[in-house]
């Protein structure tokens, strides 16, 4: 451990003895003032009273370390997320209770000890007023205890859920800048380009038509890049953009046929995630004459989306499909808990669950999409 750790350790270690063992025996060597200028108009005197201070102080730093175990151990029985009225009821009920067992069961060993005069001059345990007073005194302190117990709770779960949230948010953004850079790839502009060049000379208006697709394509790119998700109708509109440009450099070999529903079409998907499947589809799948690619965009019970396509054969240089499958699958985890599903025999399969309002996390990015 360098001497930056060592020093940082020290640090929280006193910090967590200053809180939970100095400030109980502060706050009770106040009490212990106030119920002794109660009784006897005077403050207590270091010479006189050094027993009771030092009684007083030693109570509350035990009283503060039983406080910190036993509210651990509560806060595992009764969670604060799950219960959090539940936790803060019984948490003062028991803090109150075990506060008074230590107070009074101290103050009766001392006094078994040295007798009453040790806590005070002219101390006497059967003081009804000064009891009550005791147990209005503790009341008090626990309950404000508790408050303070409760906001910290607080503050320190809304602070773990916005790193959380950050960090989900970073991860988004990597996935999403993974996807962009395979679309924005050099290949893919050159493709593009010496299919534009080819069209000048032979159809005027095909070339117009597939500079136009391609500004959209790129505008798209452009204008979710920093989007969570987008609604199924942006997204098909941009397969469909993207179909166009395929369809015009492998004519009647390549088919992609869309039938979803349209009560799903506002439903929420990560940006690039059919465009993704459908251009893996034809970057594993040789498309020759006699091997025509057929590409299946459905839904199945208006809650997933299956793309499915045959298959035509195998690239020998062609990098594995799990790369783009798994930036999709990672991308998911962030907004849904259910699976992606992946069958992969007479033809491959992708199943997509939409993402619903219901969703863990949606309340988080329906701001930010």
């Amino acid at each position: 451990m360098n001497s930056t750790a060592y020093y940082t350790r020290m640090r929280d270690v006193l910090r967590q003895v200053l809180v939970v063992m100095l400030l109980p025996a502060f706050a009770s060597f106040m009490i212990y003032g106030y119920l002794h200028f109660s009784e006897t108009a005077q403050f207590p005197d270091i010479h006189t009273d050094i027993v009771g201070i030092l009684f007083s102080i030693f109570t509350g730093g035990i009283a503060g370390v039983s406080l910190l175990y036993s509210n651990r151990k509560l806060d595992r029985v009764i969670p604060w997320s799950n219960h959090f009225a539940a936790r803060l009821l019984t948490g003062y009920i028991s803090n109150a209770v075990l506060a008074a067992i230590l107070v009074f069961g101290m103050a009766n060993v001392l006094m078994a000890l040295a007798g009453p005069d040790s806590i005070w001059l002219g101390f006497s345990a059967k003081d009804d007023d000064l009891v009550l007073k005791t147990i209005i005194l503790l009341l008090t302190v626990m309950f404000i205890y508790n408050i303070v117990y409760a906001l910290l709770f607080s503050y320190q779960h809304y602070a773990v859920a916005q790193i959380e949230n950050l960090q989900r948010d970073r991860r988004q953004l990597e996935l999403q800048f993974e996807a962009l850079k395979s679309q924005i790839s050099p290949h893919y502009l050159f493709n593009s380009l010496n299919t534009i060049s080819s069209l000048l000379f032979k159809d005027l208006p095909s070339a117009e038509q597939f500079i136009r697709r391609l500004a959209q394509t790129y505008q798209f790119i452009l204008n979710t890049q920093h989007k969570r998700y987008v609604t199924l109708q942006e997204e098909v509109d941009f397969v469909q953009s993207y179909y166009y440009l395929l369809r015009i450099r492998f004519q009647q070999q390549l088919h992609v046929e869309i039938n979803l529903p349209s009560g799903i079409m506002k439903s929420k998907i990560p940006p690039l995630t059919l465009q993704m499947l459908v251009e893996n589809a034809v970057k594993h799948n040789p498309i020759q004459n006699d091997k025509k690619l057929f590409i299946y965009i459905t839904a199945h019970d208006n809650s997933y989306l299956r793309v499915m396509n045959t298959k035509t054969g195998i690239y020998d240089h062609v990098t594995s499909f799990r790369v783009g499958l798994e930036n999709i699958q990672k991308r998911y985890q962030l907004f849904t808990d259910r699976k992606i599903e992946v069958r992969d025999d007479d033809k491959f399969s992708v199943s997509l669950p939409l993402i619903l309002t219901t969703e863990k996390n949606e309340h988080l990015y329906l701001k930010q999409a």
